[in-house]
């Protein structure tokens, strides 16, 4: 292999070619090592390997005009050394146990022999066309260097979509999951993302189908209902009109407790149908406290044998005013069912949020019953909800609207002994 050295400006020379043939000395002594070196060099590159003295390869080399000057004494004998004869290059020995160390033979004005110990300041040539290897590796690298750019565009480009599909598959889920049950996604994207979609789309749709089919059911049975009922209620009138026993009237009071009931279930279902899937985003400035005191004096009222008390914070705030006095009726309703004897209503305002509490001294709700009795139509005591009537919905609502409203809701128990409920609220609601 032939090397060129193309930086001479901070390398030192011999001048002293006995000097020079001293240095040396490691790669003439062992002749094998140098017969097997010069015919290795001789097979792997263009030029021309003989055993010739420095004071020969010096003349040819100032034959050649390759040098300036030549340091030969005449008078002093060189030992044969190998040397590069060609005018492209010269040969680079390496010294047998010390990789790092070079030696060459440098035809140069300054000196004969140059040292170096440093590999990366050595390029190979390997003759006369190599003066142009430059150019040519300069395009190589360039048409390298495209290729390279070439691919990371496509693999960017491909990232970029897959990465711009998954965005919007996520983006639909997060909708569908906030009740946006038409939302679709493109399912004619590259597979396997496709096949995500479509099934995406399948499970969409099928929610929604679900979902149409419970509003045409509830709707369908508050209608149902109030037709009875209607006609209940007239027959109802006419008998008022008469006299009768006391049994008779006692059923008869029984019939119109009765209609009431189914009255208020039908409403409360489509209450609740109404919330669930078009809930509404009307909003104004709510006097909350007076809206708790008047539904305190309207329960206490409908409920005489419950004493209702309050400790009541002035607060306004900017919300739904159906959506609040749906929670604190409801909330307040279930406490005077239940309670023994005390409700007690709250209205507390803090610099983070507000919360309405509604307390009872009634039996309380145990720990594990808890997480069921915001559920429609739960009723945890089969026998006390016969006394106490009802049909599980009114609770029910309240946790709808809660969510509705991103609020949050907890049960405890009271410091009268019964059922606490607090309902907490942002004041950005």
């Amino acid at each position: 292999m032939d090397y060129y050295y193309d930086n001479l400006s901070d390398v030192g020379f011999v001048h002293d070619a006995s000097f020079a043939a001293t240095l040396l000395d490691d790669f003439i002594e062992d002749s094998d090592r140098w017969n097997m070196e010069v015919d290795l060099l001789s097979r792997f590159t263009g030029f021309t390997i003989e055993k010739i003295s420095i004071k020969n390869a010096l003349a040819y080399h100032q034959k050649h005009e390759l040098l300036d000057e030549i340091d030969i004494k005449q008078d002093k004998h060189y030992p044969p050394l190998p040397a590069g004869i060609g005018k492209w290059g010269v040969y680079v020995y390496r010294h047998e146990e010390e990789s790092g160390r070079l030696a060459v033979i440098l035809p140069h004005h300054e000196g004969l022999l140059l040292i170096i110990n440093r590999l990366e300041n050595i390029y190979p040539i390997n003759g006369p066309d190599d003066w142009d290897d430059d150019d040519d590796n300069d395009a190589s690298l360039f048409l390298l260097g495209f290729i390279f750019l070439s691919i990371a565009l496509v693999l960017y480009s491909s990232v970029k979509t897959i990465s711009d599909h998954v965005y919007r598959l996520s983006s639909a889920s997060l909708a569908l999951a906030n009740g946006q049950l038409d939302t679709r996604v493109d399912d004619k994207i590259p597979a396997p993302l496709n096949q995500m979609a479509a099934s995406f789309n399948e499970m969409a749709t099928s929610l929604q189908y679900s979902q149409h089919q419970q509003q045409v059911m509830a709707n369908a049975i508050a209608h149902e209902l109030r037709t009875p009922l209607t006609r209940i209620q007239l027959v109802m009138g006419l008998l008022s009109d008469e006299k009768h026993s006391t049994y008779t009237t006692e059923l008869h009071n029984d019939l119109s407790r009765y209609t009431v009931e189914m009255e208020e279930l039908a409403n409360d279902i489509l209450m609740l149908q109404t919330i669930e899937h078009k809930p509404s985003s009307a909003h104004q400035i709510v006097d909350l406290s007076e809206l708790m005191q008047s539904r305190e004096i309207e329960f206490q009222r409908q409920y005489p044998h419950v004493l209702l008390s309050s400790d009541i914070d002035v607060l306004e705030v900017d919300a739904n005013p159906r959506y609040l006095q749906l929670i604190v009726d409801n909330l307040v309703k279930n406490a005077c069912l239940y309670a023994d004897s005390t409700v007690k209503l709250s209205l507390k305002n803090d610099p983070a949020y507000f919360s309405i509490v509604v307390e009872d001294d009634g039996e309380g709700i145990s720990p594990l019953q808890r997480e069921h009795v915001l559920d429609a139509f739960t009723r945890l005591d089969n026998s006390r909800s016969r006394q106490t009537g009802g049909f599980g919905l009114g609770l029910a609502i309240v946790s709808t609207i809660v969510k509705t409203m991103k609020a949050e809701i907890n049960i405890g128990t009271s410091e009268l002994g019964g059922a606490m409920f607090v309902v907490k609220f942002k004041h950005d609601v």
